[in-house]
């Protein structure tokens, strides 16, 4: 059958024609998808196909080629595989290290850090006043191939000038012994720990080499006379050193050109504690009777113009009674406690005496125990007045001793509260029995076991009505604390 008769077979209906043509169109198509099947055989076992490398992101990126930022940087990145998957990173800080095309994990290359992570913060140390830093990461596929480009940013680190300041607070006191103590506070916006150190000098800062360092991780330095601390007016400086050696503006204590800060040279071996901020003569009476006895003595007053000469810390308080082998503290009715509770167990343990006399308006305190740091146990129950003419009874034991009868010569002494030993302590004075206003003979004053420290819990001021404290003064200073 020819091809004329095949179409118009066709174009007539011709069944069986149809048929046949049907028949043909089918083996056509079998043996055309035989023929693509077979040449793409031949294509890929001749050609296999290549691995595509895969691409790198970073998640920071700026119009300009720098970008700046403080020293301490997060950077976000992530890679995309074509014909993979992307299995790790690779990221270098060195600009010139080799642009590698693979990775190998049995033969790194020292200039490139593998990591599967997408994400890490990096302190950028700075190297001087600005520093540019060069971040290049590159996306890792599962068969090692290496993005042939990577991501690469630049970032220029602009170093801020530390920040040191003087807390509220902590001023040094217009006068001081040869003992201060300044507190600082240092903050840097690129991060506080890339402040280097404190640098501090008395009085001069033109010279380079009197600037003493300080470690990064201490706020505060305590002078003495062996750091410079003579009689007279000085100013303390103060700068902060970052790791690029930038310098905080200099800072002064005081801070203010109308203030004074006056070092006063011990005197003696004996200081008197003014705790007492009441208008009358107490001071002068203490002041007399201990001159008469110790020759002379130097007065530290606590309490007074808001209690500004009082140090910022516990330590420069206990470092001024090491100054002195005796310390007499007088208090009012409102006596510091707590500067006493953190000084005195320590002074006495390094050697020195304490004759401590004060009173209680109503007594309170932070403290869980109070009167810990004396030779009292507690306060016993609150007599609510004794008046003139009381007397004030030594124990026996050191009546035999020579302790003089104590007389009341105030009009009214309120709030009276017993202390009541510990029990390594004596007891050294008493009330008297008096069953219409106090029960048994309450203790007034009391002495440790090695005799260092004397507490009385009654003003010695108020008790010269037989004009024996004086006497009382002589023996304890010169008889019992020694």
């Amino acid at each position: 059958m020819n091809y004329l008769q095949i179409i118009h077979g066709v174009l007539s209906g011709d069944k069986i024609i149809q048929k046949r043509m049907k028949t043909i169109s089918t083996i056509v198509l079998i043996l055309s998808a035989v023929l693509v099947l077979s040449s793409c055989s031949k294509d890929i076992s001749n050609n296999p196909l290549q691995n595509k490398a895969p691409r790198t992101f970073l998640s920071i990126f700026s119009d300009n080629q720098l970008n700046s930022v403080i020293s301490k940087q997060t950077f976000n990145w992530w890679g995309d595989d074509p014909d993979g998957i992307v299995t790790g990173f690779i990221y270098t800080f060195n600009p010139n290290a080799q642009n590698i095309a693979a990775w190998d994990s049995a033969d790194v290359n020292s200039d490139w850090m593998f990591t599967t992570d997408t994400q890490e913060t990096f302190t950028l140390t700075l190297a001087g006043s600005d520093t540019v830093y060069t971040f290049w990461v590159k996306a890792i596929d599962d068969e090692g191939a290496a993005d042939p480009e990577g991501a690469i940013q630049e970032f220029r680190i602009i170093n801020t000038r530390p920040v040191v300041e003087f807390p509220v607070g902590t001023d040094v006191p217009e006068t001081t012994f040869t003992v201060a103590t300044f507190v600082w506070s240092g903050t840097d916006l690129d991060g506080d720990d890339t402040i280097a150190k404190y640098q501090y000098t008395l009085d001069d800062t033109s010279a380079s080499d009197a600037w003493i360092d300080i470690p990064a991780n201490e706020n505060s330095v305590t002078l003495t006379a062996e750091d410079g601390l003579t009689q007279g007016e000085h100013v303390f400086f103060l700068r902060a050193i970052d790791l690029a050696g930038t310098s905080s503006k200099i800072i002064p204590m005081p801070q203010s050109e109308n203030q004074i800060w006056f070092v006063k040279e011990p005197t003696s071996n004996f200081l008197i504690i003014d705790d007492y901020n009441i208008l009358n003569n107490t001071g002068d009476f203490y002041n007399t009777i201990i001159r008469s006895i110790a020759g002379s003595a130097d007065v530290w007053d606590i309490k007074s113009n808001g209690r500004a000469l009082e140090p910022p810390t516990s330590l420069a308080f206990l470092k001024t009674l090491q100054l002195f082998d005796t310390v007499f503290w007088y208090g009012d009715t409102a006596p510091n406690l707590e500067k006493a509770q953190s000084s005195l167990p320590d002074y006495v343990e390094s050697g020195g005496k304490v004759l401590m006399t004060t009173s209680f308006m109503e007594f309170s305190s932070n403290l869980g125990d109070p009167l810990d740091f004396s030779p009292a146990d507690s306060l016993g129950s609150k007599i609510s007045r004794i008046t003139r003419n009381q007397i004030v009874l030594p124990t026996a034991e050191y009546s035999t001793q020579g302790f003089p009868e104590l007389k009341v010569d105030a009009a009214l002494i309120p709030n009276i509260f017993p202390v009541v030993p510990k029990i390594s302590s004596e007891t050294l004075y008493t009330l008297p029995a008096n069953a219409a206003r106090w029960e048994g003979t309450p203790p007034m004053a009391v002495i440790n076991s090695a005799h260092t420290f004397v507490f009385f819990g009654l003003p010695m001021a108020s008790l010269n009505g037989n004009g024996t404290v004086t006497q009382l003064f002589e023996i304890i200073l010169n008889n019992v604390l020694q």
